[in-house]
């Protein structure tokens, strides 16, 4: 309870501390995502800690955008099962108006636009999204990039990503993935055996990536009489 307590007056201070910065009248009431997003959202948010998706930064949530406004404010206020993020961000405290408001903060700084929000009902899970960029971007975006687009390409729905020793677990394919100086390895034995190669096929669509270095087996191959 003493634990819960802090949390909560460590939150309204914060908070007060942020709302009191901002204008009066409608201003104020415009603002108040960002007041909401410094005083609960930003340690995670700012950094990517836990993968949180960073704010500002585009290309960590251009995965996220195709499931909607409506979607991405939902998975704020009720949480993402196997993931970092707990119901809105762990602060239960605030109400769904304001986890909405701080939702819609970061979706405006990161350059959210409602016409790209919508995924097109033909697009076949397999297909290949390539980056939208032409610009190279660090070993550490790659990583995310790269796990997130064999996350949404091959595994099955509700599949997670989870950090392990420095690399990025695709659960549901069993698939690891690291990378270093722009040269992505994957690591692991799938089920399939087609997925081996689809998989190389998704990460070189990625215009950073140099090289691929495959090593994965097939998961029959490993099986001993």
């Amino acid at each position: 309870m003493l634990k819960n307590a802090i949390k909560t007056n460590t939150y309204t201070a914060s908070l007060l501390i942020a709302m009191l910065s901002l204008p009066a009248g409608p201003a104020a009431h415009a603002a108040s995502g960002e007041a909401i997003y410094q005083a609960t959202c930003n340690t995670c948010h700012d950094s990517g800690a836990g993968l949180a998706p960073r704010l500002t930064h585009a290309e960590d949530w251009a995965q996220r955008w195709p499931r909607g406004r409506a979607a991405l404010r939902e998975a704020a206020i009720k949480g993402v099962p196997n993931s970092a993020m707990a119901a809105k961000g762990g602060f239960v405290q605030l109400s769904d108006a304001e986890v909405v408001a701080a939702v819609d903060y970061m979706l405006a700084r990161s350059g959210y636009r409602e016409s790209a929000s919508v995924k097109p009902a033909t697009l076949s899970p397999t297909v290949v999204t390539p980056q939208t960029s032409n610009a190279p971007v660090d070993d550490a975006t790659l990583l995310q990039q790269v796990a997130e687009g064999l996350r949404r390409d091959l595994a099955p729905a509700g599949a997670q990503i989870e950090s392990v020793e420095g690399k990025l677990l695709v659960r549901g394919v069993n698939i690891r993935v690291s990378v270093r100086n722009s040269v992505v390895t994957l690591e692991g034995a799938p089920e399939k055996s087609d997925v081996i190669a689809r998989a190389e096929k998704i990460t070189r669509s990625f215009r950073s990536v140099q090289r691929v270095d495959n090593r994965m087996v097939a998961a029959g191959l490993l099986d001993f009489d």
